[in-house]
């Protein structure tokens, strides 16, 4: 048996729904259809560290927008977060792997990539981690895909793994 070679980061809740806010979860666990669609593509996956259960509120926590996280020390908590992230990608491409991507969670105050849910609707923006993980790649000069999984339209966020998969 021979490695794949191919890497992709995913958020906690990607793999453990039991991680979101209580009422956001969308599975009893993992979000199957992407689960299996890396699987069988020979896809490693490493989990992304949730800053919400370390840093604030833990399992039980109900929902919060961006606004409620986005402070001093939340950010810090993101910040170092993404620097460790950075140095788990480095170790990999230095290994000649390929990391195909990280995928993060859209609608969420931490992990939205395009898309930010707002009271009752949702807005445009990008996620504190998400935007902590996007500085730290600047300041290193380099680039990995964020890839936002939509939980609402899982068919959509298919069509965008297959693609990273296409080009890896």
């Amino acid at each position: 048996m021979e490695r794949s070679k191919k890497i992709v980061f995913v958020s906690h809740c990607l793999l453990n729904q039991n991680a979101m806010a209580v009422g956001k979860e969308k599975s009893p666990g993992a979000v199957k259809d992407l689960i299996e669609l890396l699987t069988q593509s020979g896809v490693g996956i490493v989990q992304l560290s949730c800053p919400q259960i370390d840093f604030n509120g833990g399992l039980g926590r109900k929902p919060k927008g961006k606004p409620q996280y986005d402070n001093k020390d939340y950010r810090s908590s993101c910040r170092k977060l993404s620097k460790s992230v950075l140095e788990q990608v480095e170790k990999y491409l230095r290994a000649d792997y390929s990391v195909l991507g990280i995928l993060g969670v859209e609608f969420t105050p931490t992990c939205a990539v395009h898309q930010l849910e707002n009271g009752t609707r949702n807005t445009p923006g990008k996620g504190i981690f998400i935007e902590e993980l996007e500085d730290e790649m600047r300041k290193k000069n380099f680039q990995v895909p964020i890839v936002g999984a939509n939980l609402n339209n899982i068919l959509a966020t298919m069509e965008k793994i297959q693609a990273l998969l296409r080009y890896a």
